[in-house]
């Protein structure tokens, strides 16, 4: 098995839902920036890939204030294209597997830091989690909650797609899809439980300041 050595943060999207006119990565939970908490929790990555369109410049002068030796990706066609295929314009340079995750995530550290240590046992890990938002996307587990046996839109699971997974290069497309929908096809992949989520609507900003005040200790 592969060492983890690169992690891909995905941060050209509009974020139109969340109507801030802002990039989402830049929105402030606990006093910080969302961007900001990712690249604290990933100091220990030899390299980390930033995948920027929407306001890019500010993204990357952000950015690289934190860590200057980031490799910022552009993708100019973020308005035309989706997430798995800004994450392909790194995973086709890439023969090792990868960690994937969308800047508008929130994650409680520890959590993190225990998804980090399975991964030294799982080539692939799939994050999922108990927190459900306004339209995400649920995961389907086997009998025993330990594998991930597909996904689904309808409210029939209590586990939702975080957005955030060790994958193999191969598994991402350059095609027109979500990156669950590309994950499907390598089906079964092992599952860890992670408490995080995405950011996509106000309703979920709400909550994510919520919880980062009152349930992981971090407070504005």
């Amino acid at each position: 098995m592969s060492p983890l050595k690169h992690v891909v943060i995905s941060a050209a999207g509009i974020g139109s839902r969340l109507g801030l006119n802002k990039p989402k990565c830049l929105v402030e939970v606990a006093g910080r920036s969302l961007l900001d908490w990712h690249l604290e929790r990933l100091q220990w990555a030899e390299t980390v890939w930033l995948v920027v369109g929407f306001h890019e410049e500010e993204v990357i002068e952000h950015a690289i204030a934190i860590r200057p030796d980031l490799i910022i990706v552009r993708n100019p066609d973020y308005a035309r294209t989706n997430t798995l295929q800004s994450i392909y314009r790194v995973s086709r340079h890439l023969g090792e597997r990868l960690l994937v995750l969308d800047a508008d995530t929130v994650v409680e550290p520890q959590s993190f830091s225990a998804f980090l240590q399975a991964c030294e046992c799982h080539e692939q890990l799939i994050g999922v989690s108990p927190y459900i938002t306004s339209d995400g996307v649920r995961v389907l587990l086997d009998g025993e909650g330990s594998q991930v046996s597909g996904f689904t839109r309808e409210p029939r699971s209590a586990m939702e797609w975080t957005g955030i997974a060790v994958i193999r290069p191969e598994l991402v497309r350059n095609e027109p899809i979500y990156v669950y929908q590309a994950i499907e096809a390598h089906l079964p992949l092992p599952a860890f439980e992670l408490k995080a989520f995405d950011i996509d609507t106000t309703a979920d900003l709400d909550m994510a300041r919520n919880v980062l005040a009152t349930q992981w200790g971090q407070h504005e």
